[in-house]
């Protein structure tokens, strides 16, 4: 009798009111409620309530950290979030999220790109808050090709694309992967520009840009997730492209600069200095600004990030591989911090560390 009436009393609740406090738990806590009965389990895979999920409130929230440990030895990777910063301690707690397989080839470079909540690190994209993930379908090829990750908000989708062997003849051929599609496969598309990348890729707002090699010089490409179109939206200048091909120069990452794409480089190993470049539709580049104070690091730099607002940047050493060590430029108070995530001594053998910002729950892959 007692189960019967709760049923009653769930089915009394109007569907806007139980949408509105499943979007208000914890994750982890929504998808046990997926057991709970059919509607809810309904509700929560619905494309309509993981796109609004969790629930944001009007103030801005706190810039929080996903912290990913990967050890090429044991072939695993841990996540961690960590909260905003602090003022005063250059110390960051961290909170355990999941550890997964990871199955990553020691001192051979992989792809690592975060996006709306989902983590792609090599040919695994995972859901670091539940520890869900999905292999990228393998290919019958063995070359060298540069992945890229992004979140198309019209559809709400993810996207993997990639180029095809590293031979002038193949530079228009591209392969396309829908993270969740039920044919699990690669589609081919064809490029009406002729490229090769050379950077990693940024996802904003439905589009992916990345600099590239074409037969003219080098460009920033962009490709619509939602029409899967590629169009060249900037030239590279001479001066940056020199700095690019230098191989000498530590980051040359694209980050987010005010919703405009940004392109960080060390322009000399042998100096503690950064260099800002930004692109416009249709324009070369331009450097915005140089940070002439960065600490005095044994090794070169290896990420450059911020925040989609502009107002946080991130800068990562090459090789991390005894503490999850990072240093904080915070534009408005102009000055760095170095910043320590405190992990559990059992997760603290790892072979790389990397970080991203803007860390939010998703419920996709769940």
């Amino acid at each position: 009798m007692m189960n019967l009436c709760n049923k009653s009393r769930t089915n009394d609740v109007p569907l806007d009111l139980q949408i509105e406090i499943l979007n208000r738990l914890p994750l982890k806590t929504v998808v046990r409620f997926m057991v709970v009965s059919k509607s809810w389990q309904q509700i929560i895979r619905s494309k309509s309530f993981i796109t609004s999920f969790p629930f944001r409130p009007m103030t801005q929230p706190p810039l929080r950290f996903l912290l990913a440990l990967c050890n090429t030895d044991d072939q695993n990777c841990s996540f961690f979030s960590s909260s905003s910063l602090s003022s005063s301690s250059i110390s960051l707690s961290t909170t355990f999220l999941s550890k997964i397989t990871l199955p990553l080839r020691r001192r051979v470079p992989y792809p690592s790109y975060y996006v709306n909540g989902l983590v792609m690190i090599g040919d695994t994209i995972c859901n670091p808050s539940t520890g869900k993930t999905i292999p990228l379908p393998s290919l019958n090829i063995y070359s060298y090709a540069t992945c890229f990750f992004g979140y198309d908000p019209v559809n709400n989708q993810y996207k993997v694309f990639r180029n095809t062997p590293y031979l002038a003849q193949h530079w228009n051929r591209f392969l396309v992967l829908t993270v969740g599609d039920k044919k699990k496969s690669w589609r081919s598309i064809i490029c009406d520009i002729p490229h090769r990348p050379w950077s990693n890729g940024l996802c904003i707002d439905g589009f992916v840009y990345y600099t590239a090699i074409t037969y003219t010089g080098m460009c920033l490409m962009r490709f619509d997730l939602n029409s899967e179109k590629f169009d060249i939206f900037a030239r590279v200048s001479e001066g940056t492209i020199a700095l690019l091909t230098s191989f000498e120069n530590g980051s040359n990452n694209l980050i987010n600069y005010h919703g405009k794409v940004a392109i960080a480089i060390q322009p000399s190993p042998s100096v503690p200095s950064i260099d800002l470049y930004v692109f416009e539709a249709g324009k070369q580049d331009y450097k915005e600004m140089s940070f002439d104070n960065l600490p005095q690091l044994p090794l070169l730099m290896k990420d450059v990030m911020n925040h989609h607002t502009g107002d946080d940047i991130i800068f990562a050493p090459r090789f991390s591989s005894t503490e999850a060590i990072f240093f904080h430029h915070d534009l408005k108070g102009g000055c760095f911090k170095k910043m320590k995530f405190e992990v559990d001594a059992k997760h603290n053998l790892f072979s790389e560390s990397i970080c991203f910002m803007g860390y939010v729950e998703s419920l996709m892959l769940i």
